[in-house]
């Protein structure tokens, strides 16, 4: 799933490849830390989750929240999604 979402980054954000890599590495330790999850009142994400999620899905979390560097917020994403079209 790393190298589709990575893939993603590319081809609908414009990511150069290193940069795509680091910014879904980023999202993964942060999103899977249950520190940094407790600290935003987030569930911290698991395999399941990831495995609901499609590598789509995926990446646009990974630019909402590690590209464009928006807190862990649920609400905000979602909005952003629909104000995107998404």
């Amino acid at each position: 799933m790393f190298e589709r979402v990575v893939g993603h980054l590319q081809s609908s954000y414009g990511y150069s490849l290193e940069d795509a890599e680091r910014l879904v590495s980023g999202y993964y330790e942060k999103f899977t830390d249950q520190n940094f999850c407790d600290k935003y009142d987030t569930m911290a994400q698991t395999m399941d989750f990831f495995g609901h999620i499609e590598s789509r899905g995926m990446a646009d979390r990974v630019h909402f929240y590690e590209g464009l560097k928006h807190d862990a917020d649920e609400a905000a994403f979602i909005e952003w999604q629909q104000k995107n079209g998404m």
